[in-house]
């Protein structure tokens, strides 16, 4: 006995330096009620002997054995239950017994705050509404205490001196309050660390995710180089590069002549090759984009020596075939480079490399006139119709449902900008949205879209998606109109930003400040087109999202693509964990949204339920 009492003292010692599990913290605040209180019961029985109150020093005699007892009982047999409801039931019953025994509340000192210990203690350990049996068993003994006090104070002979009575009164009151405040202070502050130990243990799951989500959205799944995402990402990180775009001629082909299986081993040798002959020129990077196509990142500032070192790539690679499977594979390349701005650096290799296809060359750099008199003429075009369609009311809102995966319903609509030319077709934004944004019209169709919008949907009871973009956010004419529609139409319920995630948000307080402000007024926020380009789970955090909406290049691949299917996997868990829905788009055919279901993606959206109509049913 004294050793278990050792050890649960050195515990208790321990308490504020040490982290305990749930079971050991219940051991623990089961344990200290007999450890403590028996002892201090055995000195106040010694105390009430000395005044001679014989009957009421029995009771906290009682108790000390019976503490002692448990503490043995449970050495012996680990039953921390029968100690805890045994401690619980002695610490409501015995305090109020000594009270009428001594002759009510005056004359017993108030003694019966001990009896609180009781409720307090299920608190601390609350299942299935305890804690308000035992404070309802408080309050009824603390009212039959009140209606008998009378009768008590009347017939009680043995009263105990006024000055004991004070002094009681001084170690009652002080001794329970100040033990139950550390009690609780106690278990507060553990409680509190141990959530903040799973907090971080979950945090380093999160960031387990990432890092494995990042691997798979920066890695081709074939050749295992950099992929196009890590392209972009590496680009607009550090300017001053030549991106060497390389595209193997007629690789078609090869896949109609010995199939793809095939095609796809001639990719992996190529890239192998690259790979060889890249190894002593530090200042390059290699990345697949797709297909047939390569991309090599250079920091050479020498342009004279870039065309060299690319000659001699084209050379080497025209002069010596694969071998795949016993069998001789020729290739030949086209190469285009570009050393423009960072976001133009693979449109502009793109059109080096048609440039040198129709002079018939094998290497041509980007200069302004292989695109200028296009560019122009296309901007010019696109400009115009957008103006004309503004004036002509021909910018309309098209809706898309969202479908949800468990009870096949439509869930939801997306709206989707189109501009209906004046033979009735309807263009999709992919046309003449960037072309908006360098020529100032870009606002102008964000709140068109936004207007009509919430007017399309004001008298369903559909709930609805608008898509905005961080610069749509930061603007401040484009956001108060955004409130004061809000306030208008009254069913920002139903409303649900869609926001397209960027590499960075410089002025995230004001992205912050919106979105709270939106949620205010009920609203809810999706992110749009995660798992690539720069998707990362701190954002979603960040933008408090409650959707997310899964890249459709990644869902158009799911079922034949392991690579797709394993990034939506790693997706969904994460999601589930921060209990926010995914939705999945780009779904055109049944064995896609079946694939979806049973990944767990919540939503699906794309033509295998409909596409995008002017009219809602």
């Amino acid at each position: 006995m004294i050793a278990t009492y050792k050890n649960y003292f050195n515990d208790l010692s321990q308490l504020n330096k040490l982290e305990f599990d749930s079971k050991k913290l219940r051991e623990i605040s089961i344990i200290i009620v007999p450890m403590l209180i028996g002892p201090i019961s055995f000195v106040w029985a010694l105390i009430y002997l000395i005044y001679g109150q014989y009957t009421a020093a029995s009771v906290p005699i009682l108790y000390s054995f019976i503490s002692l007892f448990n503490l043995w009982h449970y050495k012996r047999t680990n039953n921390l239950l029968a100690v805890q409801k045994t401690q619980m039931f002695l610490v409501l019953i015995l305090p109020f017994v000594l009270m009428w025994i001594l002759g009510g509340f005056a004359n017993s000192s108030y003694v019966m705050v001990w009896a609180f210990f009781a409720p307090i203690a299920a608190i601390i350990h609350e299942k299935r509404g305890e804690a308000k049996f035992w404070l309802l068993s408080f309050l009824g003994l603390m009212a039959f205490s009140v209606f008998i006090d009378p009768w008590l104070i009347a017939h009680n002979e043995h009263l105990m001196p006024k000055s004991a009575q004070e002094i009681f009164f001084f170690l009652n009151i002080s001794a329970s309050l100040t033990g139950i405040y550390y009690l609780l202070k106690f278990f507060v502050y553990n409680k509190n660390r141990n959530i903040n130990a799973k907090l971080k243990a979950k945090n380093e799951q999160l960031l387990e995710y990432t890092k494995e989500l990042q691997t798979m959205l920066y890695t081709d799944s074939l050749t295992q180089l950099k992929n196009r995402a890590a392209l972009v990402k590496k680009k607009n990180e550090k300017e001053g590069a030549s991106l060497i775009l390389i595209n193997i001629d007629r690789f078609s082909q090869v896949n109609d002549l010995f199939g793809e299986n095939f095609g796809n081993k001639v990719l992996i040798a190529f890239s192998a090759l690259l790979q060889k002959m890249l190894q002593s020129h530090q200042s390059c990077e290699l990345y697949r984009l797709s297909g047939d196509e390569f991309v090599i990142l250079s920091y050479e500032q020498d342009t004279q020596k870039l065309t060299k070192n690319i000659k001699q790539l084209i050379g080497y690679i025209n002069e010596h075939p694969l071998e795949i499977d016993e069998q001789e594979i020729s290739l030949n390349i086209t190469v285009g480079i570009s050393r423009e701005d960072a976001s133009q650096l693979l449109p502009t290799a793109n059109m080096a490399i048609k440039s040198a296809r129709r002079s018939k060359r094998n290497l041509a750099f980007y200069t302004q006139k292989l695109s200028l008199n296009d560019e122009y003429e296309n901007n010019i075009h696109w400009i115009k119709e957008m103006r004309d369609a503004i004036k002509e009311d021909r910018i309309l809102p098209y809706f898309q449902p969202i479908m949800d995966n468990e009870t096949h319903t439509i869930y939801k609509y997306e709206t989707l900008l189109r501009l209906i030319d004046r033979n009735g077709n309807a263009i999709a934004p992919d046309n003449f949205l960037e072309i908006a944004k360098k020529s100032k019209l870009y606002k102008q169709l964000t709140r068109i879209v936004i207007e009509k919008s919430f007017a399309a949907f004001k008298d369903t009871d559909y709930d609805f998606s608008i898509n905005l973009t961080i610069d749509d956010i930061l603007d401040k004419k484009i956001t108060a109109m955004i409130f004061e529609t809000l306030e208008h139409y009254d069913i920002s319920k139903r409303v649900i930003f869609e926001i397209v995630e960027s590499e960075s948000i410089e002025n995230f307080d004001k992205v912050e400040a919106f979105i709270n402000k939106v949620k205010s007024y009920g609203c809810r926020i999706s992110i749009d087109d995660f798992g690539t380009g720069y998707s990362n789970f701190e954002h979603l955090m960040k933008l408090q999202a409650d959707y997310i909406k899964i890249d459709g290049s990644i869902i158009s691949e799911i079922v034949h693509n392991k690579r797709s299917e394993l990034i939506t996997s790693v997706i969904v868990a994460f999601a589930k964990e921060m209990q926010i829905e995914t939705i999945g788009e780009y779904v055109e055919t049944k064995e896609i949204h079946d694939k979806l279901i049973t990944l767990g993606v919540n939503k699906s959206q794309g033509y295998y339920f409909d596409r995008p109509q002017p009219d809602l049913p």
